[in-house]
């Protein structure tokens, strides 16, 4: 267990509007912000969201499920931390939602959402620095502190080299009886550069320090964040392709964000606006003559 104590909090007021995309818009905000450490609260609504559960027995994120439709915001809550040197909120949120058989609840951690209205509530934390360090026992990247915001190397503290003794100043010869007088000293155009002095017999030569790639340890393997799910589909229809649709026929394809395309049909060049994620996308042909894409948009089961 690790009990950490922060003394100066400040407090962030985040209202992320229609169309921002989580967690992308709270990293810009934090990022202006200079919060690295803290948690966030939030209540609202959104248009679309992913979510993804942990799977203890293989120690990875269970595939994202899609939440295609307006929910409720019923707790949002999670924490802000550094991992490999950038922000990285990691939210949990309970949705809620009208579905056929009356209202539905789902949970987990939030991979992505599109906003419809969200209100967070930020306490960052300035004397704390967080990290998110991999935990061998459980697979999961937990919070850990450290003293600056770049990952703490552990390594043998340098030696430090034993001083030189100081030189023992010069002796002053008492004048004797019969000695040759003192000489002037010679004007200082003629005096002779000083020796270096030589090296003292018996002291310790200084150590040079091992390159910083022999102090890191040893690189724990991090676990599988999940991602989503349209990142795991490669090919999906762009502008200019055509496609033939279940239930518009032949179209071209107009406008695409990766997530929803618009669609004019040749028959009749009506515009038509769907989502990717309700449809079987097949692997497109190619023409050979024009280089054009043509893909087959079926029901999805």
């Amino acid at each position: 267990m690790i009990v950490l104590e922060a003394r100066r909090a400040r407090h962030l007021i985040v209202r992320l509007d229609r169309g921002e995309e989580l967690p992308a818009a709270l990293v810009r905000a934090l990022d202006e912000a200079e919060a690295r450490a803290g948690w966030v609260e939030g209540t609202g609504s959104l248009e679309r969201a992913e979510i993804a559960l942990f799977d203890q027995a293989s120690r990875t994120y269970a595939k994202t499920r899609v939440l295609d439709g307006p929910c409720d915001v019923v707790a949002l809550s999670g924490s802000i931390a550094l991992q490999q040197g950038e922000t990285s909120p990691r939210l949990s949120a309970t949705l809620a939602r009208e579905s056929g058989v009356g209202l539905q609840l789902a949970a987990g951690e939030l991979v992505w959402a599109r906003v419809y209205g969200l209100e967070l509530r930020v306490t960052v934390f300035d004397d704390v620095p967080l990290v998110r360090a991999p935990d061998d026992r459980t697979g999961l990247l937990q919070l850990a502190a450290q003293s600056s915001t770049t990952p703490a190397i552990v390594s043998e503290p340098p030696r430090s080299v034993p001083p030189a003794p100081a030189a023992e100043p010069p002796r002053t010869v008492p004048p004797s009886s019969g000695a040759e007088p003192v000489r002037t000293a010679p004007s200082t155009s003629g005096i002779e550069p000083p020796r270096t002095a030589p090296s003292i017999s018996g002291a310790e030569p200084v150590r040079s320090a091992p390159p910083a790639s022999t102090l890191e340890p040893a690189a724990l393997p991090l676990p599988q964040r999940p991602v989503r799910r349209r990142q795991e589909e490669e090919i999906y229809p762009e502008v200019g392709d055509g496609v033939t649709h279940f239930h518009f026929g032949e179209c071209i394809v107009i406008s695409s964000d990766g997530e929803r395309i618009r669609l004019r049909q040749e028959r009749d060049g009506r515009v038509r606006e769907v989502s990717l994620t309700m449809l079987r996308i097949e692997t497109p042909t190619v023409d050979a003559a024009t280089g054009k894409r043509h893909f087959r948009l079926a029901r999805k089961n």
